[in-house]
């Protein structure tokens, strides 16, 4: 939505009936936390009044649910990164998510399935460094980064 000027292209301000149809379609897309939301709005221009009718209206529409955004992002992330509960814990919290959503979330990870992806994740760094005298001390540095608890990471090393 631009407009041509002499001096190059200058965005138009959308309607809010055009503010809302474009957040649908981002809200579509993949799950959304309110914060990205909020921000998504600003970066299209929406001023504070309209931005908060439109957030009522995708929540009413459950176009989001921030419970629901918390269970899909702590269990993709520890699936398809292998991210530890350090972790996701941290990139909820920078999201502004609920804390009892965040515990929520990070206990609907089974412990058995937790377990068995941190050793599986060990044996990898373990032959990762296979030749190197400090092979437990970088796999358990390493598995600490990725947001794993330093005490069971000893615990099962």
């Amino acid at each position: 939505m631009y407009s041509k000027r002499k001096k190059g292209l200058v965005p138009q301000k959308l309607t809010p009936d055009q503010l809302l149809i474009r957040l649908q379609q981002y809200c579509a897309y993949r799950e959304r936390c309110p914060k990205e939301i909020r921000s998504k709005l600003k970066d299209l221009g929406a001023d504070t009044e309209i931005a908060r009718q439109i957030m009522q209206v995708l929540e009413g529409d459950n176009f989001f649910n921030e419970k629901r955004f918390a269970l899909a992002y702590a269990g993709g992330k520890f699936r398809v990164n292998n991210w530890g509960k350090v972790r996701i814990r941290l990139e909820l919290k920078m999201r502004e998510i609920d804390p009892d959503l965040i515990e929520e979330a990070l206990d609907s990870i089974e412990m058995e399935d937790y377990e068995a992806t941190l050793s599986k994740l060990i044996e990898r760094k373990l032959s990762q460094y296979a030749n190197d005298p400090k092979a437990r001390e970088k796999s358990a540095a390493s598995l600490i980064r990725a947001g794993f608890e330093p005490a069971l990471v000893f615990k099962m090393l």
